[in-house]
């Protein structure tokens, strides 16, 4: 009998698709030491990969020479793309299975069960790739893990071919950042002679932390005086703007004299709208707010919860359902009064083009609860915290009462200047019962029309603000939509710009949280008490991107974007946006290759132990440490100062002199241990086979060596 082997992203999705088949699956092993194995039924295979089995090639996979990062080589362009597997024996032995089972002869086709984004799509298209499989091949994809959503996916599926132009674009994104990143960091390295990784979406992060941090810096407040009235309630502040307090009393004395009247008294009554559901940006600005996690944390409890089968698919950037979803929200909706029946009866399904739209859906519709409703009081607190935000929110969205308020709104007016004031009196709570309200209303003081009021204006003092810091909140929103509405009327002329503006976002929602989390380790930014803030190595890292003219800005973005969109959509294919690249990298490294290579630091990525001398024994010394004057001892596997204080150490097969063609021996090390340099005349370059001059110079700091290099002024 044939069978369908599913190939899932990871164990976890796996086992759940093994829940939604009947009959169940047995566990079939493969290899007994690592437990890596199978499912296998009449009709099922179910497998899965562990995320990225393969990886693309290295620089230096496609030629050795690569190995020395130089910039004359710049930019290194593939002549096509390739991946390899990764090294890890855990990976060759799973791909191994899975290429063995694609290659059995009762497999009749193969199901791409990847995660349902672009990444997913990709992850499992380059495992059958790799394979040379040739069967057919369908795709699942499921919007959440439950059961039902599995079985009634499974039952729907269609050839995977219908996701090409998704998988061209998970491509067209790969590619284009592996250019960037390994082009752009390689020369932004060697010419600030600092490690510095640059990418696509890394760079706009980091400069925009900066320039809001050096904002707030060099903002120097400006006091000015407004004129303000305060007495029995009611308070009035001027929009008229004076320097000085003497200006402002003046006005405040001509206020004092004028009478003051209730102009208009105006109540309507408004029913406010819903919020939306959570795009996961969202949900990571309110959670950083409420709960200071940050976006990477948001994300990681997220997909805990909806590998669970509590939460749909986390990674969207919508806030909408599909059509097509309306039975799927009855559902979760009757899960809710089923669990909770003496409570959420003001939850009732609502058909609203508010909640339903397919136009505002790119892949994955907006954060929502699954049917499978957990004991919320027996989730860890992180989980509790998220799931609640995404429940209520639901419960929000879905309230049959409206958000029901009076809104009075009175004018003052003195004949020289009108005042307006707002408030609110909630007469139906409506979605507010879960969740409060964005706004709170300011409470009105008891006057009516014609109503008047004695005024007594005295000058305010008041400070200019600096600009805020960025939070998770507002780092989300700016990287979700980087464009002002200044900038946005700037290009009200490019017609297809404009078409592209509202859906240029710097990251996606599956990678941005990895970004900034990968920032601050890098040690580029900094996150406190939900605020972020730039370290002097951010500032070293955005500075010299700029000397070299490495712009990774938003306008980059938009261009990339536009590319992207039409591969999307069908218009341009994966090479067509490669070449684009290419043409911009040429003329990025043609600008930067204009500056000089700075002096080299190579850095040692771990601290190494001293060698010890064994009990019973000594070591000869060879000099005396130029850093602390203790005894430099010759060593079996080192040179190394006996001072367990001092770091001094040189291994004698170091791994640095090996590659510069220059092995170190007791004159060297005599050398460079006394803190001098040494000038060689006679380097040759690994890549070119060309001689070179160079003076080398080794530090010690933090457990390990530290080797520079200072090229002869040309």
């Amino acid at each position: 009998m044939s069978k369908i082997l599913i190939i899932a992203e990871k164990p976890s999705l796996a086992k759940n698709i093994v829940a939604a088949i009947t009959p169940k699956p047995s566990w079939v092993s493969y290899n007994a030491k690592t437990r890596s194995g199978y499912f296998e039924s009449q009709s099922y295979i179910v497998s899965s990969a562990f995320g990225h089995l393969l990886e693309l090639k290295d620089a230096e996979d496609y030629d050795p020479a690569l190995k020395s990062w130089t910039t004359p080589v710049l930019p290194i362009i593939p002549e096509s793309f390739e991946y390899k597997l990764q090294g890890d024996s855990g990976v060759r032995a799973q791909f191994r299975m899975l290429k063995e089972l694609m290659a059995r002869d009762d497999v009749a086709s193969v199901v791409n069960a990847g995660d349902s984004d672009r990444e997913g799509e990709i992850i499992i298209r380059n495992i059958i790739t790799a394979a040379a499989c040739k069967k057919p091949v369908f795709r699942l994809w499921m919007p959440d893990q439950t059961p039902k959503t599995i079985a009634d996916e499974l039952a729907a599926m269609k050839s995977d071919s219908d996701y090409d132009n998704l998988a061209e674009e998970g491509y067209a994104r790969t590619f284009i950042d592996w250019l960037y990143g390994i082009n752009l960091t390689r020369m932004a390295t060697v010419k600030s002679g600092k490690l510095l990784r640059v990418g696509r979406v890394t760079s706009p992060i980091v400069t925009a932390i900066c320039e809001r941090e050096r904002a707030i810096r060099d903002f120097v407040p400006e006091k000015y005086f407004v004129p303000m009235h305060d007495r029995d309630g009611v308070k009035l502040s001027s929009k008229k703007k004076f320097e000085t307090p003497e200006e402002c009393k003046a006005l405040c004395d001509k206020y004092n004299s004028a009478e003051t009247v209730v102009k208009e008294k105006k109540t309507e009554r408004k029913n406010l709208p819903r919020p939306r559901l959570f795009a996961l940006s969202d949900l990571q600005g309110e959670a950083g707010k409420a709960y200071k996690f940050q976006p990477k944390k948001v994300l990681d409890v997220l997909q805990k919860l909806y590998e669970a089968g509590y939460v749909s698919y986390p990674r969207t950037n919508s806030q909408y359902m599909a059509v097509a979803e309306k039975k799927k929200a009855k559902d979760i909706i009757d899960a809710i009064h089923r669990q909770y029946p003496s409570h959420f009866g003001n939850v009732a399904f609502r058909d609203s083009k508010n909640i339903f739209d397919d136009s505002k859906i790119e892949s994955h519709s907006g954060l929502t609860p699954t049917y499978k409703i957990p004991d919320v009081n027996a989730l860890p607190e992180d989980e509790k915290k998220l799931y609640s935000m995404v429940f209520k929110r639901f419960c929000s969205v879905f309230c049959s009462e409206e958000y029901t308020v009076d809104r009075t709104a009175l004018v003052i007016d003195n004949g020289f200047e009108s005042f307006t004031l707002t408030g609110d009196i909630v007469i139906t709570r409506g979605y507010t019962v879960y969740e409060p309200p964005k706004k709170k209303s300011a409470e009105l003081p008891p006057l009516e029309k014609g109503q008047k009021i004695v005024p007594c204006f005295m000058p305010g003092e008041k400070e200019t603000e600096p600009p805020p810091h960025y939070t998770a909140d507002s780092l989300n929103a700016y990287l979700k939509n980087p464009y002002s509405a200044g900038e946005k009327k700037e290009l009200k002329d490019d017609e297809e710009a404009m078409d592209v503006i509202s859906e240029v976002e710097l990251g996606t929602e599956a990678t941005r949280a990895g970004l900034i989390d990968a920032a601050i380790k890098s040690k580029y930014i900094t996150l406190s008490k939900n605020r972020y803030g730039i370290t002097p190595d951010g500032e070293f890292y955005v500075d010299s991107l700029a000397s070299l003219g490495i712009n990774m800005a938003k306008d980059r973005t938009l261009n990339l974007s536009k590319s992207l969109k039409q591969v999307y959509k069908g218009g341009k294919k994966t090479g067509d946006v490669v070449e684009e690249a290419i043409g911009d990298l040429k003329s990025i490294c043609a600008g930067a290759n204009q500056k000089p290579d700075a002096q080299r630091d190579f850095t040692p990525k771990t601290p190494r132990k001293k060698e010890n001398v064994p009990e019973g024994e000594t070591y000869p010394v060879l000099c005396k440490c130029g850093r602390c004057g203790g005894d430099i001892l010759s060593g079996k596997r080192s040179w190394f100062c006996g001072n367990p204080d001092c770091p001094v150490a040189l291994d004698r097969n170091e791994r640095y002199f090996e590659k510069i063609g220059k092995p170190l021996n007791d004159e060297l090390v005599k050398v460079f241990v006394s803190g001098s340099g040494i000038r060689f005349t006679d380097l040759v370059s690994a890549r070119t086979g060309k001689k070179y001059t160079a003076t080398v110079f080794v530090g010690f700091a933090d457990g390990f060596p530290r080797f520079k290099m200072k090229f002869d002024e040309r």
